[in-house]
């Protein structure tokens, strides 16, 4: 369709029948897919065999090259060792634990303090009871506090719970008619 529109512009159309690929030699891709297949069919078992041998091979020698490659890491570890460092390290971890050591020897010093003093009250509590049996007042201080007087205190108590309710007794059944074990009787 080539003709020219009312501007002067020609026009060409130029028809596309798009782009088809061509198999232009089929014999090339078979070809090797049949020299391979015949290549495994002639040759797979010692493939096989091969394979096997190498993994096994690999599975003997495989803690050997791991134990080569450890030896060869102490050796770089120990080359990139510097005393001085270590030294240092060493030095901090034992300030740190002399550190620790003061704090639980001052802790460990007030609490047997304390200790001291509970002992040092026990003793004087003992000593004073024993004054007030010697002079017959008892020998166990019943002293209460003032600001609790006996009223107060029996507000605040519960009463205790009935163990026993009327006559039920759960050994013996719900109303008294439930089983009963026969006696125990001797020669028959």
């Amino acid at each position: 369709m080539d003709g020219q529109t009312d501007d002067g512009v020609d026009i060409n159309v130029v028809e596309d029948e798009g782009f088809v690929p061509k198999n232009e030699d089929p014999e090339f891709v078979t070809g090797i897919f049949n020299t391979g297949v015949g290549f495994l069919q002639q040759y797979g078992w010692f493939l096989l065999l091969g394979v096997l041998v190498l993994l096994y091979i690999k599975s003997k020698l495989d803690p050997k090259i791991r134990q080569m490659k450890t030896k060869a890491e102490d050796v770089s570890f120990q080359k990139k060792f510097d005393p001085d460092t270590a030294q240092r390290r060493l030095e901090a971890m034992e300030r740190a634990r002399m550190r620790l050591q003061e704090e639980h020897d001052a802790k460990a010093a007030v609490y047997a303090e304390q200790q001291k003093q509970r002992e040092e009250e026990k003793r004087k509590q003992k000593i004073e009871e024993w004054d007030s049996f010697q002079e017959g007042k008892g020998y166990r201080s019943k002293y209460k506090p003032k600001d609790e007087s006996p009223e107060s205190s029996q507000r605040n108590m519960k009463p205790k719970p009935k163990l026993r309710q009327s006559d039920y007794n759960p050994l013996m059944g719900g109303g008294g008619a439930g089983y009963r074990p026969a006696r125990r009787s001797g020669g028959g």
